[in-house]
């Protein structure tokens, strides 16, 4: 009774014409035992209650065993899912209101070093010379778009290298429950206490 009542006071203060843009989650493979799938299905539930359009989830495996349990759960989603791997994309989910992107594996670094290499082969064609070379350009030949507005790190203390470079400018929130345990009023707090803070991006 007691926490329904905090869920609702929660809601009631969150600003549904001022939520996120976008909201990145980064993960490790030891979070989605037990009933850690279960919980990217809540996501997606809380999500959509609140409005939000675009999430993107890290999660540092990309085991094949691991892919196939992800595709299996999300493929009746209602959401635009795009899976990312090293070898590549793949979409599922049957369509909504929310966009939601799956990086196994796939990490910042990775990202951002394979996005120079493009730019350089470019440059080694003559297609492109080192002066035309800017952060708008680099942006373009990186996988990722999203620029999220909030990252969430649930139960850790360190975040990964995922959208190293989108991420710059993003606010960051660490639970103090796992992924496993993180409730609704979890995720509702993250992005309350987003809405609150005065940001400056790199200002």
């Amino acid at each position: 009774m007691i926490y329904r009542i905090y869920e609702k006071l929660l809601e009631s203060q969150i600003q549904k014409d001022n939520l996120p843009g976008c909201v990145a989650i980064v993960l490790s493979s030891a979070d989605l035992y037990d009933q850690g799938l279960q919980r990217l299905k809540d996501l997606l539930d809380w999500s959509k209650f609140l409005g939000l359009t675009s999430l993107v989830i890290y999660i540092n495996d990309d085991k094949p065993e691991l892919c196939l349990k992800i595709s299996q759960l999300l493929e009746k989603a209602e959401a635009n899912v795009s899976l990312h791997t090293s070898s590549g994309v793949s979409h599922t989910g049957v369509g909504g209101t929310i966009n939601l992107v799956v990086s196994l594996g796939y990490g910042g670094k990775r990202e951002v070093t394979e996005a120079f290499r493009d730019i350089l082969r470019d440059v080694e064609r003559g297609d492109l010379c080192s002066e035309q070379i800017d952060e708008k350009l680099i942006e373009s030949h990186l996988r990722f778009s999203q620029k999220p507005d909030l990252v969430i790190r649930a139960g850790g203390k360190k975040l990964s290298d995922f959208l190293i470079w989108q991420a710059a400018y993003s606010e960051l929130y660490f639970t103090d429950v796992n992924w496993q345990g993180l409730r609704k009023i979890d995720f509702l707090r993250a992005i309350r206490d987003c809405q609150r803070r005065d940001r400056r991006f790199g200002r």
